[in-house]
């Protein structure tokens, strides 16, 4: 367990947020790339609330998702707003939990 938490003791993030438009915390969804200390990159995908209404009205518009009948993304957290404050006490939470490598993926 102390090795575990040892891994990711220090570690790093960052939003990798690629669009031009400006980011809505409440209603986007955005990759974190996790960086432990030494070196190794995970990936998780962080999604507001807000962008889960957003997308199913989008998806029945345009037919995407059978009509909007599901939307998936792979290792999503849900969160109320993605910000730093809440990436990192997730994140935190999680390592305590020994659940991070459950929810981000190794970046090979």
């Amino acid at each position: 367990m102390d090795e575990y938490k040892d891994k990711y003791q220090n570690y790093n993030f960052r939003f990798n947020w690629t669009s031009s438009k400006p980011f809505d915390p409440r209603k986007e969804t955005v990759e974190v790339r996790l960086t432990t200390r030494d070196g190794q990159e995970y990936s998780a995908y962080f999604t507001a609330k807000g962008f889960i209404d957003y997308i199913f009205e989008k998806n029945k518009k345009t037919g995407e998702c059978a009509k909007g009948a599901y939307f998936s993304i792979p290792n999503m957290i849900l969160v109320e707003e993605i910000s730093e404050r809440n990436v990192m006490a997730t994140i935190d939470d999680l390592i305590n939990n020994l659940e991070i490598e459950t929810y981000f993926k190794k970046v090979d």
